[in-house]
């Protein structure tokens, strides 16, 4: 009788991993169950700008159409908006590195128009960026910093990428360049992200690091990262999912291959990890999208961009919500098709802002070889 007794060390281990195994399944599947209701209470939609409210009276110009500008968002809810292609109605496209800010109570208005900064003997201004699209900016208190980008200069030569920073003071509207450059060298299609205070720069060298701002020396500097991160890629966007949490999508390798993968950086460990690996619906593959911060949850928003078609690039304006559950994952849903009502046309190359009325800012953009935008669309995330 006693050889069939089950040992009371035995039975109370047992009882403990069966309990632990129980917990760890209630976690999970209050994680789960918590991103199912996020993900099913998620409704959205498109406001657009009308025209005659778009810009402040007082601006001495209006802006023309324009893609591939950047476009960063102050605490005030004010975006700031610098350079891309410009497009005057019948006039070629052309580079530029003007300068705008929307206030959402009075709409855009044209804060520096757009200069030569080579000056005579071809000496170079110093007190303005020149003109840029394909680059990254970000706000961090009083400025927005501008970090390379793409000057295409003469029609076929290629242009030329940058490698310059430079910090515009939000309150006196005037720039500096920075002395040090960006490390590694010049860098265009990439992104930056302000999470949590820390700035986070991520080009297609970022495969075992990323660059960190470091505001005492007015640098970037190299940090380390683990884990799986995303492959090679530019034209790819990233927003903060919270206060310590960037989350990478889509864009494109040099050859040209475009991804709809996501991944998501923890900036308290540096380590990378990829989300909704599984099978589900999520956007196609893409380059040339928009992303910003999910305004009521932990995630993100991303929205337009162009897939590869048969015959050439394919512009998007579909909308979809990355949400975070507390597993570490996440888990994708559309939120708006491009047949919502008063849904955007289909674009790359926009920009997606957060604004003070808890809405997202989306303008100008282009619908490859067909036309550029100069609209502006407020899209509402609401749970």
């Amino acid at each position: 009788a006693s050889g069939s007794a089950t040992p009371r060390s035995a039975t109370a281990s047992s009882s403990s991993r069966s309990a632990t195994a129980a917990g760890a399944r209630g976690r999970m599947m209050s994680a789960f169950l918590l991103s199912v209701t996020m993900q099913a209470s998620l409704t959205a939609s498109w406001q657009p700008v009308p025209a005659e409210d778009a810009w402040q009276r007082t601006a001495r110009t209006s802006s023309p159409p324009r893609s591939g500008p950047t476009a960063s968002a102050d605490q005030a809810g004010n975006v700031w908006l610098f350079g891309g292609y410009a497009e005057p109605e019948g006039k070629p496209r052309h580079v530029v590195n003007d300068l705008l800010r929307y206030d959402g109570g009075s709409g855009w208005q044209q804060l520096q128009e757009p200069i030569d900064v080579t000056l005579k003997g071809g000496r170079v201004c110093d007190n303005r960026p020149g003109p840029r699209l394909a680059t990254a900016s970000c706000v961090v208190g009083d400025e927005m910093l501008v970090f390379g980008g793409w000057d295409p200069q003469t029609p076929g030569t290629g242009g030329v990428i940058l490698d310059d920073v430079w910090s515009l003071s939000l309150t006196k509207q005037t720039w500096r360049r920075l002395a040090a450059p960006m490390p590694g060298g010049p860098a265009s299609r990439h992104v930056v992200c302000n999470v949590g205070g820390t700035v986070i720069l991520h080009t297609f060298r970022c495969l075992d690091s990323v660059l960190v701002w470091d505001a005492a020396s007015e640098t970037l500097k190299e940090q380390p990262t683990s884990g799986t991160p995303p492959s090679s890629r530019g034209l790819h966007v990233a927003a903060a999912a919270d206060g310590h949490t960037l989350v990478v999508f889509g864009g494109a390798a040099k050859d040209g291959q475009m991804v709809n993968d996501a991944f998501a950086l923890d900036t308290r460990s540096w380590e990378w990890r990829p989300l909704a690996a599984g099978a589900g619906e999520r956007p196609s593959p893409r380059a040339g999208a928009c992303a910003a911060p999910l305004p009521c949850g932990r995630g993100i928003v991303v929205c337009c961009g162009a897939e590869a078609g048969g015959e050439g690039l394919v512009p998007r304006a579909d909308v979809w919500a990355l949400t975070l559950d507390d597993s570490g994952g996440g888990e994708w849903s559309l939120l708006l098709g491009e047949d919502a009502p008063n849904a955007p046309g289909p674009r790359n190359a926009a920009t997606l802002s957060p604004v003070g009325s808890g809405g997202l800012l989306l303008h100008g953009g282009w619908r490859p070889f067909v036309s550029t935008y100069g609209d502006s669309h407020v899209l509402k995330v609401e749970a």
